[in-house]
């Protein structure tokens, strides 16, 4: 067994350097082809990196070997999905659910898909099986205030953006979306600490000049002897 290149591929992939831990967990299975949670770790590496029919190859090939592991599904279903196949992910969740009815992880990611194909109901659902299973799941209640918010339940959504953040202080995405959300009740002050705490926590973040030109407006907004409205051009 090569013990040494398990762990230094394991290694490689939770400090974030896939490459190498492709490298590392592919001499692995070059001895041992029929390691599949090997396959599995190889696997979710090259969906690290977006080279998902990568990924999907040895998820199959980990199925193939173990067709019993709920865990080989869910992974393979988030690879579909990320490539737009909606249909097969839904029935990779559906196995993963079948063998491992308690795999809140699996639930939550049916309620993306769901969410992401417009099925809102069966997505509440999901997400809400999901924290009912475990109720200290932060990434699901933010799912859930994101499906809230897209339902135009404003309320709702700051309930479960607020538990969210209660759970995971650093979740990022859960600023920006609170702080919109504020933000359109008229609380422009907490909307302005929610989004400076987003771009705090997301250096690099895609939207960050929108974010910075929405919160400059905050501040000269919350400045002004006269306040308008700060997305007022």
């Amino acid at each position: 067994m090569d013990t040494e290149n398990r762990i230094r591929g394991n290694n490689f992939f939770y400090r974030g350097e896939y490459r190498q831990a492709i490298e590392a967990l592919s001499l692995v299975l070059a001895s041992e082809p029929d390691d599949a949670t090997v396959l599995l770790n190889r696997g979710a590496a090259y969906a690290a990196l977006g080279e998902y029919e990568l990924a999907i190859a040895d998820y199959n090939r980990a199925i193939e070997l173990g067709p019993d592991e709920a865990a080989a599904y869910n992974n393979r279903g988030l690879a579909c999905a990320a490539q737009g196949d909606y249909q097969s992910a839904l029935e990779d969740y559906a196995r993963a659910i079948e063998l491992d009815p308690l795999n809140a992880v699996a639930f939550h990611n049916r309620g993306a898909v769901c969410s992401a194909q417009g099925d809102s109901e069966d997505a509440l659902a999901a997400y809400d099986r999901a924290i009912a299973l475990d109720p200290q799941y932060a990434e699901a209640y933010y799912a859930r205030g994101l499906l809230h918010a897209m339902r135009g339940d404003n309320e709702q959504a700051l309930v479960d953006y607020d538990k969210a953040l209660s759970l995971d202080a650093k979740l990022a995405p859960a600023y920006y979306n609170r702080g919109i959300a504020r933000g359109l009740q008229g609380d422009y002050r907490r909307a302005l600490a929610d989004l400076q705490e987003y771009l705090a926590l997301a250096p690099r973040a895609s939207n960050r000049e929108q974010v910075e030109a929405v919160v400059n407006k905050l501040k000269r907004h919350s400045s002004a002897r006269r306040p308008r409205h700060p997305y007022e051009v």
